[in-house]
């Protein structure tokens, strides 16, 4: 490729590098200035000359064009591959010097704008600081201290000051933007700080760690342009003396117990006289009734599932989603619809994850107002399960056509030859089945083989809290 502007081969890298090496820039110019103010790099060969705050606007440049030789190769070359052949790697770890040769290249054209130079590519050798730079950073960033890195395997203070800081910088960005931690961040610090005296050296970590705070202001403003994994902020206020809760149990999709979802089951303490005792549902659900508070309760608990649904999300762990048991009282209600898009506003979760109980005996006391409330739930994308199903009587035409398509059979139906074949039945019609009370391992063998996409029970683990829930997926993951 042949490049007549600096914008013109940026533009030449696909949108991925693009987009990492302006958060690079940003990195490197708070790094460098740190650096000035810890005369970091002072006892290197031309370090006392580049390490100038004067030189501010100029880091910032430094980082932006670190890997501007990516240019000259096609999209499928500009981004790491952990496949990639041993030519391939060769082919891919030559962005360096390349880059250095076409930043110098790009530098004299600057000088002589009117001349077109064509054909190979030779540096001219220069003593402009600025220049010498970029060129620098182009080239020798993927060094490391102690020898380890291309394309030369400098080591030490022969790679220059410049390149260790857009290299420190350029790996903090990775790492705070791949991790699959809450809080990548500090993850990413704490890794670079361990490869101290390795990758890094003592002085440019000592500069890290003063400009931790202005790192951290970066990771702050591009968090959103980034695979990043941030703390998120809940909708719900998540105290440890709260009244009320959710508590989560895994959901399994195979005897091996793995893990597809989990379900959420509200909790409620501030009992008098026993602070660490909780209720279910069953035992407070008429009080709610007749204080008039099981609309507001219900939306308490699925935001707080909704939170938990944009943690997984964040976390791009890979689960199908989170099943409430809702209040029974809530399908008496008027429509809550308003209610739910708000909710979906408030937390951009993928809709289709937050699954809702209907207690088979809401459904069969259900008026044919109540029932057309649930189709329209269901219309505009909530997920309704219906739950504790005894087939008997069931009238599954009218629930299909209502539009329910998720089915929980009660467990006291189980291990039966007849509920096993109207599971079948249903699996054909389009129904998914999940299961539930699988309180041994018989039950949730044959809930498994019946067709249950996953079930949950004392047999598929115990119930959590959000952040264990989180914790341990992350640790299975």
């Amino acid at each position: 490729m042949e490049y007549e502007t600096w914008d013109e081969a940026f533009r030449g890298q696909v949108a991925a590098v693009r987009q990492q090496s302006v958060r690079v820039a940003a990195y490197t110019q708070a790094l460098f200035l740190q650096a000035c103010a810890d005369s970091f790099g002072k006892n290197t060969p031309g370090g006392s000359d580049q390490i100038r705050s004067q030189y501010g606007d100029l880091a910032y440049k430094c980082g932006l064009y670190h890997q501007l030789g990516k240019a000259l190769v096609p999209p499928e070359y500009q981004i790491w591959q952990k496949d990639y052949t041993e030519e391939e790697v060769a082919v891919y770890q030559k962005y360096t010097t390349d880059g250095r040769a076409l930043v110098a290249s790009l530098q004299e054209r600057g000088q002589r704008a009117k001349e077109k130079r064509k054909g190979a590519v030779e540096e001219l050798p220069t003593q402009n600081i600025p220049w010498l730079m970029i060129r620098e950073s182009c080239e020798q960033h993927m060094e490391r201290w102690n020898g380890s890195g291309y394309p030369h395997g400098r080591q030490g203070r022969q790679i220059s000051p410049i390149a260790q800081i857009v290299g420190l910088a350029k790996e903090l960005d990775r790492l705070a933007s791949e991790t699959k931690r809450e809080d990548p961040f500090e993850d990413a610090c704490r890794t670079l700080q361990e490869q101290e005296n390795t990758l890094w050296s003592p002085e440019l970590i000592a500069v890290l760690k003063n400009a931790r705070s202005k790192c951290r202001a970066v990771y702050n403003k591009y968090i959103h342009y980034t695979m990043t994994v941030p703390k998120t902020i809940p909708l719900v206020k998540k105290t440890k003396d709260r009244p009320m809760g959710l508590s989560y149990r895994p959901m399994v999709s195979d005897m091996t117990g793995t893990v597809v979802a989990y379900e959420a089951e509200p909790w409620y303490g501030g009992i008098a006289n026993n602070p660490g005792e909780r209720e279910g549902t069953a035992e407070i659900h008429d009080m709610l009734v007749r204080t008039g508070m099981i609309a507001d309760m219900a939306f308490y608990f699925l935001y707080e599932a909704a939170d938990a649904l944009v943690r997984i999300e964040n976390c791009r762990l890979n689960l199908r989603g989170v099943l409430v048991n809702m209040l029974p009282g809530f399908y008496t209600l008027p429509t809550q619809l308003q209610r739910f898009e708000q909710l979906f506003e408030d937390q951009g979760i993928d809709r289709s994850k937050l699954w809702i109980t209907v207690p088979e005996e809401s459904f069969r006391k259900a008026t044919k107002g109540q029932k057309e409330l649930m189709a329209r739930y269901l219309r505009n994308g909530v997920v309704l399960v219906l739950d504790g199903v005894h087939p008997e009587g069931m009238d599954w035409e009218e629930v299909k056509a209502l539009g329910l398509r998720h089915v929980r059979l009660a467990p006291e139906t189980g291990l039966n030859p007849d509920t096993a074949q109207l599971m079948k039945q249903l699996t054909a019609d389009g129904f998914v089945l999940l299961g539930g009370g699988a309180d041994t391992h018989d039950l949730l063998g044959w809930q498994l083989a019946c067709g249950v996409s996953c079930s949950s029970g004392t047999v598929t683990g115990l119930p959590v809290s959000e952040e264990e829930m989180i914790r341990d997926r992350l640790l299975a993951e």
